[in-house]
């Protein structure tokens, strides 16, 4: 089955010196453990949070085969979450590939929740051996590169050991003459790391190497590292040398992104129009979670950059950014969601429209989220004619929690996240318990929010009153003058 239409909402972007015609690449195989289960294969949609969007949905029948095909220009580097492991496999335009899936390990709640779980990235095993070249190749590369550089990785950095560097990178490019400039690419973007090593005290040798070429391809996984590493909190160092005296300048004037543009290619490490706005892109993330810069300043960076970046790709990537520095953001709307309770009726956020709710999100086998649901209990009890508290269970099975509130007489709303997945993400759960208050209005009042632990009863009220003190400013009728009798 071909996805035509999904592939046309999911042009992929990948450097135009390998863009071709838009060519149909399929992939297929047998995968017992995935029977009843769609895959969901993703690309990188942001080089910078490395975001991903999906790129082709996999449905994988009752006796566990699968075909699927979809459109792309250019090679794709691609990924498959699977519970336990994300396999990733890049995809040449016009290529089919008959694909050994590892078994299955579903997350467990606790993975799921848990901040700091990665799944373990494996490659995906290619059957067709006409199809394992440029996977092939790319795999031992990356072994040989970094057994490279852990073996030598503390002298290089300790001496600025320049040689050592270059006679690694030459050995690699002997060993590795492939005549494809897609691994032509990925090797140089690929050496940024090491170069970083070597030219520790002039990190923009470093940058010159790793990044000078005509044009970009921010997609390829070798490129993300690097850049990331090189250009890592980019305006703290920038800004205070010679060479970003001007960019530094423009930027406390309050200069457009437009115009922030102009002057750092002024710097002619930096000319390459794409590159410099894609750094600048960086520079201002980072700067926004430093808490040294003005996020509403960078906040119009970025809503100015969607629509004055020069190419599509660097819209779309500001348009990310954008989206997720204000994602969440006190004083934005609240992610709307329908979920059903636990008694079986449908809630819909909307229904507590013109109430202040304290949304919470929980599981019931985390020891913190069943102190918590106690405090919550004398809470509700003691601001039950201000506070409308929704609590959302995020267990795969809602048994432990339905006896839970049972045997505790709660009685505020329980939903049960199962009827639209999709609310974890909107609401970024990582961990748990995990709270927010919203106002009558529907917008995010404090967010996140402080526990029932955490002192949260004063701040409420100072929000509650700041809130009620506004809307009553808001309706203050306009006195008249002499003028309008």
């Amino acid at each position: 089955m071909r996805l035509s239409l999904l592939a046309l909402l999911f042009i992929c972007h990948t450097g135009f010196l390998f863009a071709q015609q838009m060519q149909w690449v399929t992939v297929k195989g047998q995968a017992p453990d995935y029977a009843g289960y769609t895959l969901v294969m993703e690309k990188v949609m942001n080089p910078i949070t490395l975001e991903t969007t999906g790129l082709m949905a996999i449905d994988v029948d009752k006796n566990g085969a699968y075909e699927q095909s979809v459109e792309i220009s250019g090679i794709t580097y691609a990924s498959i979450d699977m519970g336990k492991y994300r396999g990733y496999i890049y995809l040449e335009p016009g290529q089919t590939y008959n694909l050994a899936l590892p078994p299955f390990q579903p997350r467990s709640d606790a993975d799921r929740f848990n901040p700091y779980f990665i799944p373990e990235e494996i490659e995906l095993g290619i059957i067709n051996k006409e199809a394992q070249g440029l996977n092939q190749s790319i795999t031992n590369f990356d072994i040989d590169l970094n057994k490279a550089y852990n073996t030598n990785a503390v002298n290089i950095f300790s001496r600025g050991d320049v040689t050592k560097a270059q006679e690694i990178i030459a050995e690699l490019d002997s060993a590795y003459n492939i005549e494809h400039p897609y691994f032509e690419q990925y090797k140089q973007y690929a050496y940024g790391e090491l170069l970083t090593l070597a030219y520790k005290r002039n990190k923009r040798k470093a940058m010159y190497f790793a990044m000078n070429s005509d044009s970009l391809d921010m997609f390829m996984p070798s490129f993300q590292q690097s850049f990331n590493t090189l250009f890592k909190s980019f305006f703290t160092s920038y800004f205070t040398s010679s060479k970003g005296d001007d960019l530094r300048d423009a930027y406390t004037k309050a200069a457009s992104f437009d115009s922030l543009r102009t002057v750092f290619k002024k710097d002619t490490l930096f000319a390459q129009t794409e590159l410099a706005e894609v750094i600048l892109l960086k520079g201002l993330y980072d700067a926004f979670y430093s808490g040294r810069y003005d996020q509403e300043r960078i906040i119009d960076l970025y809503a100015q950059a969607q629509e004055q970046g020069s190419t599509l790709v660097i819209k779309d990537i500001a348009k990310s950014l954008y989206k997720r520095v204000t994602w969440l953001r006190t004083g934005t709307a609240a992610p709307q969601f329908t979920l059903y309770r636990l008694d079986g009726k449908e809630r819909s956020l909307s229904d507590y429209h013109g109430k202040f709710v304290y949304l919470n999100f929980m599981h019931t086998s985390n020891h913190t989220c069943k102190q918590e649901l106690q405090l919550l209990n004398v809470l509700s009890k003691q601001l039950r004619r201000e506070l409308t508290f929704v609590t959302v269970i995020m267990d795969e099975d809602p048994t432990a929690a339905q006896k839970l509130i049972k045997d505790n007489k709660y009685k505020w709303d329980f939903l049960h996240y199962a009827a639209m997945p999709k609310v974890a993400l909107d609401y970024r759960i990582k961990a748990l318990p995990v709270y927010f208050v919203i106002d009558p209005t529907q917008k995010l009042l404090v967010s996140p929010s402080p526990s029932p632990g955490e002192n949260f009863l004063p701040i409420f009220q100072e929000e509650q009153r700041k809130f009620n003190y506004e809307q009553l400013r808001k309706k203050k009728p306009k006195q008249k003058s002499i003028y309008d009798f």
